[in-house]
């Protein structure tokens, strides 16, 4: 939701400079970015805008609403964002990749440890993480880790060998 408000003609000049030939902006994350004038000397107008997190706070945000949310639009709005186009503007940035691609590696991390550490069947993990069908999930999974999630299973079990002593 965006806020305006009437902006009186004399606060607008106290922030109009002219013969400025450049301007450098420090941020708060040490990083510098410098505004030079055009060739044509063309006016630019700049619009400042505070960031509404820090990118720590994002990231915790992100974490602690992610298991809550079944898709990126819902974590978008469990994130207090409106906008899912400026939400994954925003975590592709920090994330470097797109909420679908995030949500869907921590889905099978999630995936990958039920298969080697319970009994859980994979259709009842294919319905648990709402996946289509148990192909579906199978193919997921095989191109995701290059073992379907039955080899998986069936090679992370302890195999107990007992030797055989000779006398």
């Amino acid at each position: 939701m965006e806020v305006t408000r009437k902006v009186k003609k004399d606060e607008i000049s106290k922030y109009l400079l002219t013969d400025v030939s450049s301007c450098t902006f420090t941020f708060s994350d040490g990083t510098k970015s410098k505004i030079a004038v055009s060739p044509k000397n063309e006016i630019v107008l700049l619009k400042l805008i505070p960031s509404k997190f820090s990118s720590k706070l994002f990231e915790n945000m992100v974490l602690k609403n992610y298991p809550s949310a079944k898709n990126a639009k819902e974590l978008a709005i469990l994130c207090k964002y409106n906008n899912l186009r400026t939400f994954t503007r925003h975590f592709k940035k920090y994330f470097k990749e797109t909420p679908y691609q995030w949500m869907l590696h921590r889905k099978m991390d999630e995936i990958q440890s039920l298969v080697q550490h319970t009994n859980i069947s994979i259709t009842e993990i294919a319905r648990k993480y709402d996946f289509k069908n148990v192909t579906h999930l199978v193919s997921a999974y095989t191109k995701r880790f290059g073992i379907s999630p039955q080899k998986e299973r069936l090679s992370s079990i302890p195999v107990i060998k007992y030797g055989i002593n000779k006398i």
